[in-house]
């Protein structure tokens, strides 16, 4: 499994700077191929169910107990990665699921 957790909790404008330092020290030019920002509510199937094949790890970064804070967050980070990310949209794209904590995550491939 390639899912590895180092993540912040604590209010979207607290650690807004912190994550995006976090994800751009993975994500700069030269360093990975492609990445794509999300929310689950479980990781590890997130993992083996939609990039398992596709990327080769998931970093979790954030979790809350709020899908309104992770959600606030993904949407600044996705926003400010506009660019390089394979986002289709800033956020609320995928299934996250119906119970917390709910996860930040990014994945990419190297």
């Amino acid at each position: 499994m390639s899912v590895h957790y180092n993540y912040d909790t604590g209010r979207p404008s607290v650690v807004l700077s912190v994550v995006r330092r976090r994800i751009s020290a993975f994500t700069r030019s030269g360093r990975t191929r492609k990445f794509k920002i999300g929310i689950t509510n479980n990781p590890e199937r997130r993992w083996k169910q939609s990039y398992e094949g596709l990327y080769d790890e998931m970093l979790v970064v954030y979790q809350s107990s709020s899908i309104n804070c992770v959600s606030a967050l993904e949407h600044e980070l996705v926003n400010h990665n506009w660019e390089l990310c394979d986002n289709l949209i800033a956020g609320g794209g995928g299934g996250i699921g119906r119970n917390g904590p709910y996860y930040l995550y990014v994945v990419v491939e190297y």
